[in-house]
């Protein structure tokens, strides 16, 4: 059974039909037998994807890549790694040379400045800082900075625009596709799900809305990785993000929509005529798990510490001279209009108990194993690489519909044998054509479809000379069979993209940027383009000089 059926089946040619062929050797560059006219050859390429347990889709895709990167001349050393170890060695500590991840689309990302700002701002690049590739240039920060000050939406959709074209001119990432598709779960114990935009059933408002049957206290999600850490200032990785937010409340919640909507506030933000004073009041009687109210001295002492400790958060805070109190009130002073204030700094910015955090030397390394905040769903248990167990908090202001959540993490296919066994009620993982195909024939499971605002993605990274030059980036964003991807790999879920911004994004979407698809005619053109040379076995050199 099937919500929305999208999905097209693989093309009886297969994928390898798909990729396009190689220039022969000789075509580029010099001619077999002057390998005296070269220079040293090009370093070889550490390129880290997923390992087929991890993301077997991914994990094809980066075996196609690899293989047209060695046909234009490269050398590869190819690491394939699990979802932790590999944001660990590429986020965390930029151990790469091209990287291929997905970003995930929450509700928080439609509006574009976490794409532009975050992602690829010069003042992002450092250890837990979200410009991965570590991307530099001074004309784009000005624009990334411009579409965040500008509070004419028109003005700033012209930055924005302009924004994704030079990005996709310099290429510090390769935007491939943004992977909607189906999540599957279990129609007889679960009588509703309720899929989000850019999330499918790894939304915040599916597991608060998701109905179980009457005679179901417990519902179970599997999802192919497990959870890095529950403390939200270590955030690195969406999975994690989307159970912290279960766990701790902000002061606005991203609706279904993607608009801030009051939670833990009251209302909307009182912003007064030039745009730099915002005043929130917050919600009364309301407590943390242990018991504790929420008071606003804990909201202050929360912006106080992101504002000092957060790798993620805290430079949204940055606009912030002053915050006071009065009463049930918190008022922030800006130092200048900053158009995504409610939606970053009062909408992302999780509440903790003071008198918790307070006691804490250093907040980022903390690992409590009591995860104590006021959010709908509280902490029970948690054995890594086994299960994570959360159940409601019925004192809350609105608490989920189900009793108890369990998260199991594992191999992406041995969770879809689960769920077509029925052990499982919830997958946060796009089956395959074939898996598909068997879900259809039973009645007992559904397949919620979603479109999506995340991407895959290469990343190429610039502290490194090599990678530094954009005929090497873009040669290799030739390399990339995207199409292939979505309709041979995928089963046609999901859409080419050539930017950060999805094109479901239409207000923001820049449809008119610089394409890379796959052309390795092209890839060859551009690195003759940067002077590199061939030698006699088709290797990729520095010219002789």
């Amino acid at each position: 059974m099937r919500s929305n059926s999208r999905r097209s089946f693989l093309r009886s040619v297969g994928v390898a039909g798909a990729i396009g062929s190689a220039s022969l050797a000789g075509c580029f560059g010099i001619d077999e037998g002057d390998d005296e006219e070269v220079g040293e050859e090009v370093p070889e390429i550490q390129f880290v994807y997923p390992t087929s347990g991890a993301n077997p889709d991914r994990s094809e895709l980066g075996g196609l890549i690899a293989d047209n990167m060695e046909e234009i001349g490269f050398e590869v050393d190819r690491q394939e790694l699990d979802f932790d170890p590999h944001v660990d060695q590429t986020v965390g500590n930029h151990d790469f040379d091209v990287s291929l991840l997905g970003w995930g689309g929450t509700p928080e990302r439609i509006d574009p400045h976490i794409f532009l700002m975050d992602m690829h701002h010069s003042d992002f690049t450092g250890e837990g800082g979200r410009n991965t590739p570590g991307y530099e240039n001074p004309d784009y920060d000005e624009l990334a900075e411009a579409q965040a000050q500008e509070v004419d939406e028109e003005a700033r959709r012209d930055i924005v625009f302009e924004a994704q074209a030079m990005l996709a001119e310099d290429q510090p990432r390769c935007y491939i596709a943004n992977e909607g598709g189906d999540h599957p779960y279990n129609s007889e114990r679960l009588e509703s799900v309720n899929p989000t935009l850019g999330e499918g059933l790894n939304g915040f408002w599916n597991f608060m809305l998701a109905e179980p049957a009457d005679d179901v206290d417990q519902v179970t999600f599997g999802y192919s990785s497990d959870i890095i850490s529950l403390n939200p200032m270590q955030d690195l990785a969406t999975p994690d993000r989307q159970f912290i937010r279960l766990i701790y409340d902000q002061l606005y919640r991203f609706g279904e929509e993607g608009e801030p909507i009051p939670w833990l506030a009251e209302d909307d933000p009182e912003i007064d005529e030039d745009g730099t004073t915002f005043t929130v009041q917050i919600r009364e009687g309301h407590s943390f798990h242990d018991g504790e109210e929420v008071t606003i001295d804990d909201v202050l002492f929360s912006y106080e510490l992101f504002a000092e400790y957060s790798p993620t958060y805290s430079v949204y805070l940055d606009p912030i001279e002053e915050m006071e109190t009065d009463g049930n009130e918190i008022t922030f002073h800006l130092s200048e209009p900053d158009a995504t204030f409610t939606r970053n700094a009062l909408a992302q910015i999780y509440i903790f108990p003071e008198h918790i955090w307070s006691e804490i030397d250093d907040p980022t390394q903390q690992d409590d194993e009591e995860y104590i905040g006021s959010g709908p769903f509280q902490f029970q248990a948690w054995e890594r690489e086994v299960e994570m167990q959360l159940t409601s908090f019925d004192d809350h202001f609105e608490p989920p519909v189900m009793d108890t959540l369990i998260r199991v993490p594992g191999d992406e296919d041995a969770l879809m044998d689960q769920i077509e066994a029925h052990e499982i009620d919830m997958l946060g993982n796009d089956p395959t054509p074939t898996q598909a195909d068997r879900m259809d024939e039973d009645p007992d499971i559904g397949l919620a479809t979603f479109e999506a605002i995340g991407h895959a993605k290469l990343a190429y990274n610039m502290r490194r000379d090599h990678m530094d030059d954009v005929h090497i980036r873009r040669a290799i964003s030739y390399c990339v069979p995207k199409e292939a991807f979505i309709e041979d790999i995928r089963g046609g879920m999901g859409t080419v993209t050539h930017s950060p911004i999805a094109p479901v994004l239409e207000d923001w979407h820049n449809p008119d940027v610089m394409e890379f698809t796959e052309d390795l005619d092209a890839a060859r053109e551009e690195l003759e383009e940067g002077e590199y040379v061939w030698d006699g076995d088709d290797q990729l050199h520095y010219p002789a000089e």
